[in-house]
């Protein structure tokens, strides 16, 4: 076990207290290190393939909502292939950046990419659409950092009508908090 798959866990874990359905829907275990080697090439840093080796992405079920797919609050977890056919797609942003791989998805093409130059690890940008794209996380360790503690914290939550939420606020002191630096506008 890695410092990244035990974050995630841990998120799986406050998934399964929050009684989120997404965290039975959860495809474990992930693809061994060979299949990601030929996805996504031996340049690609360890935690990438600490990610995927966790989880191969979200069971899809009929009728499911975004909502109740949702890894955290708006995106969700793909799979390999998902993320894939979303990287063949190619963003100006990050194909300037380096070599990159989305590693959580949104239904309004918003995402979350790792990017490396070579084998050095850049970040994890995240992409907004109509925004400038910048790297948000220094590592995607720290990013699982901030995610859990958003569960922990409460700055994820679910409302009273069962949708999953996001307290802004508290959001960005987790930011804070485990970064040293301020969130980003």
């Amino acid at each position: 076990m890695t410092a990244v798959t035990e974050l995630l866990d841990g998120i799986q874990e406050q998934l399964s207290m929050l009684r989120r359905p997404v965290a039975s829907d959860l495809v474990r275990p992930g693809l061994p290190e060979t299949e990601l080697n030929q996805t996504l090439g031996d340049r690609a840093p360890s935690e990438v393939k600490e990610w995927f080796s966790w989880c191969d992405g979200t069971r899809r079920r009929t009728g499911q909502t975004v909502d109740a797919a949702a890894f955290i609050p708006g995106y969700i977890f793909p799979s390999v292939a998902e993320a894939g056919r979303v990287r063949q797609l190619g963003n100006p942003d990050l194909d300037m950046m380096g070599e990159w791989f989305p590693i959580l998805l949104s239904a309004s093409s918003d995402l979350y990419a790792a990017v490396w130059k070579d084998k050095t690890f850049v970040g994890v940008a995240g992409v907004l659409v109509g925004a400038d794209t910048e790297i948000e996380f220094l590592s995607v360790l720290e990013m699982l950092q901030v995610q859990l503690s958003a569960y922990t914290s409460g700055a994820y939550f679910v409302d009273d009508e069962g949708e999953f939420e996001v307290d802004d606020t508290l959001l960005d002191g987790v930011f804070r908090q485990i970064t040293g630096r301020e969130p980003l506008d």
